[in-house]
């Protein structure tokens, strides 16, 4: 799925840049491919409400 890669890779970038203390990386990737994922729907089921207006 194209969404899944585009998650992964937002969040990967994401990671990168910011550490979460206590939280080992593997956990910090999880938590921002979710993050992530969540505001991706946000955003498109937006661009959906305004397209079908």
């Amino acid at each position: 799925m194209e969404n899944t890669s585009l998650v992964r890779v937002l969040a990967t970038r994401i990671n990168e840049m910011v550490n979460i203390p206590l939280i080992n990386e593997d956990n910090e990737q999880i938590f921002f491919e979710l993050i992530v994922g969540i505001l991706l729907q946000i955003f498109f089921n937006t661009l959906d409400m305004d397209v079908d207006i």
